[in-house]
């Protein structure tokens, strides 16, 4: 789950180092605004941030006055995210060590999910997709990507890929507020070129 964007796994601490420097995955914030425009403060608001690694996306709801709930299957990556909260808003935030097919996800207003959920096993990625849904309250979001079945990584059989149709379906059950099917080539954390085919979403839990 820390492995996102990398499929090989570097030392960890340079992992965490590099990652933790970028900025807020723009499908968190692109859900941030959504919130902030739709929906009034009344009560506590709470996000789950799966496959947490570095903490970027972390820190980013940490910044917003968010409580969060960080996962990852990696000590160090909690061990990385909790030195790097500052302390006035080490009360926010909250921490687990698991992975996607043993996580519990308690209610909450978001859920995110950059680059990590293609990492779980694929023979349960439909009960843990399902999990994520049943988490989410009225009126909660989903944020986060999934990877196509291009992606230079496709042929790793402990990996999720999608085609376009299967992502659809997936979501057929959300409202869709964004979503942008992606191919490039390019390269990961480490510098390591690679073909990716990446689905961003937003995604809304009907208040109806």
């Amino acid at each position: 789950m820390s492995m996102r964007g990398e499929r090989e796994k570097p030392p960890w601490s340079e992992y965490y180092r590099a990652t933790a420097k970028w900025q807020a995955a723009s499908t968190l914030t692109k859900a941030l605004a959504l919130k902030t425009t739709l929906t009034p403060r009344t009560r506590r608001r709470f996000a789950i941030d799966l496959g947490c690694g570095g903490g970027r996306d972390t820190l980013e709801l940490l910044r917003r006055g968010w409580y969060v709930l960080a996962v990852d299957s990696e000590p160090a990556a909690i061990s990385f995210l909790r030195a790097a909260v500052p302390p006035k808003q080490l009360k926010l935030l909250k921490t687990r060590v698991s992975s996607f097919e043993r996580v519990r996800l308690p209610r909450c207003d978001l859920i995110n999910g950059s680059y990590s959920l293609p990492f779980c096993d694929p023979k349960r990625f439909d009960a843990f997709w399902d999990k994520i849904v049943r988490a989410l309250r009225r009126g909660g979001l989903f944020a986060g990507h999934l990877f196509g079945t291009n992606d230079e990584w496709a042929n790793s059989t402990d990996m999720t890929f999608h085609t376009g149709l299967q992502v659809k379906t997936l979501l057929s059950d959300l409202t869709v507020e964004f979503f942008e099917e992606k191919e490039w080539d390019g390269t990961t954390a480490s510098g390591k070129r690679k073909h990716w085919h990446v689905f961003s979403i937003v995604l809304g839990k009907s208040v109806g």
